[in-house]
């Protein structure tokens, strides 16, 4: 997405009249979260500072930047406490963690992550798919570099400081889930079972990450909406104004 001046102005319009513009929601989408997470994401989409703290050269994409940060969102409104659990990897909290891995399991199947945390072997068959999804594939330089689309856009838009963490132990998916699992571990039992209950197999938490993603697709969809009634209303102020009716 390229930005111009005045693209931008319609952006920090469309950001503040989120707050005010009346809106139907099918999805339960939290209007004020939405207008929040906004204002950010127009603050640093088009922002070559924010991706050079990465080293990335990026594509910027407002409606990824949305739909991830709303999601992070609603991941510590469920697990408030997440947010205090400290850090995988130096500049790698766990919520993240949580939140990123939450995003690439939304989808059906079983990912075995409880199985693999159980066999306390990143290289046995339980981890195979959990360490395939926390690793990425490879560096986020090299995939944004090369312009593969074979990754998520999920850390670049809610922690900066993961990306780097990340890129500085690229292709080993192995310590990466080893760090994540001696995170968990960590934690006292009630918190224990609360990422279990959003990362696990079971029925309950697939509907939960299911509930989650159609929830924060459903937020990109009333941004889209809100921006294209502001823009009409804008239109249409600046054609009264031209023909004074």
């Amino acid at each position: 997405m390229k930005f111009t001046v005045k693209g931008l102005i319609a952006l920090f319009v469309t950001s503040s009249a989120l707050f005010l513009t009346p809106m139907r929601s099918d999805a339960q989408v939290n209007m004020k979260t939405l207008a929040e997470v906004a204002k950010s994401c127009h603050k640093d989409v088009p922002s070559k500072e924010y991706y050079q703290q990465m080293l990335l050269n990026f594509n910027s994409d407002l409606n990824e930047c949305i739909r991830s940060r709303y999601h992070y969102s609603l991941i510590l409104d469920e697990f408030p406490e997440l947010a205090s659990t400290g850090e995988i990897l130096p500049g790698y909290p766990g919520s993240v963690a949580v939140g990123q891995i939450a995003s690439i399991f939304h989808s059906d199947g079983r990912w075995h992550l409880l199985d693999c945390i159980i066999a306390n072997d990143t290289s046995s068959d339980a981890c195979w798919q959990s360490k395939k999804k926390i690793s990425e594939g490879g560096e986020y330089r090299y995939h944004f570099r090369a312009n593969t689309n074979r990754i998520s856009y999920y850390l670049p838009y809610i922690c900066p400081s993961c990306v780097v963490a990340h890129d500085e132990v690229s292709g080993s998916g192995e310590v990466i889930l080893k760090a994540f699992m001696e995170w968990f571990m960590k934690l006292d039992k009630s918190q224990r079972r609360e990422v279990i209950s959003l990362l696990g197999d079971d029925d309950k938490a697939r509907q939960l990450r299911e509930l989650i993603n159609d929830e924060s697709e459903a937020a990109v969809k009333e941004y889209r909406e809100a921006r294209a009634r502001v823009q009409q209303q804008e239109q249409e102020r600046r054609r009264r104004e031209l023909l004074g009716n």
